[in-house]
């Protein structure tokens, strides 16, 4: 009986510390992504001055889809680390964890760059980074949990989205709005 009563309690210790670690990783990404958004509000949606300056595509989302879009993605963020750190612990494989740990870091600059500094090229830079990032985490994360890589793919395929319409920002922006500007390229905008 005692061996049975040890065993179960090591069970409800394991399962309060993957309990405790999800809603770390969960709070880590959604309460990042809502701290940076906040901090970086006057520089987007309808009540900036200078984001409603910029040269927008007529495909660019209205400025209410954004949070909970990325309410969502930063979720799916949490929950694709979580499964990851079932599989690797933070010592046994570290390298998964530490790209997407990298890749945040991107993640939340992109916001201060753009929205705050106003340098759309170098948002652009940044943004192009982070998705070379996303795409080494997703692999690296897939070799851990498939389920892990493939919630990352709509995170994927919204921050390219996303290089694409900085990328048409910053180029049909005139260039007094950011010192790194599509003159710097050599290009001319009818030459795209």
């Amino acid at each position: 009986k005692a061996v049975v009563s040890t065993q179960s309690t090591g069970d409800k210790k394991t399962v309060l510390i993957q309990a405790i670690v999800f809603i770390v990783f969960v709070v880590i990404c959604v309460g990042g992504g809502s701290v940076v958004g906040i901090i970086n509000a006057a520089g987007f949606g309808e009540d900036s001055k200078w984001y409603q300056s910029l040269i927008k595509p007529s495909w660019n989302p209205p400025s209410w889809l954004f949070g909970p879009v990325w309410a969502v993605l930063y979720t799916l963020m949490g929950i694709a680390a979580w499964l990851v750190w079932r599989q690797t612990g933070f010592c046994k494989r570290p390298i998964p964890l530490a790209v997407f740990w990298i890749h945040m870091v991107f993640n939340f600059a992109w916001v201060f760059i753009f929205g705050m500094a106003h340098e759309l090229g170098w948002a652009l830079v940044d943004i192009v980074v982070l998705v070379f990032l996303i795409i080494a985490t997703i692999k690296l994360f897939w070799r851990e949990s498939w389920v892990a890589g493939a919630l990352l793919i709509p995170y994927l395929c919204w921050c390219s989205f996303a290089t694409a319409l900085n990328f048409y920002i910053w180029w049909y922006t005139p260039s007094s709005s950011t010192s790194f500007s599509q003159h710097d390229t050599g290009l001319e905008k009818n030459e795209l």
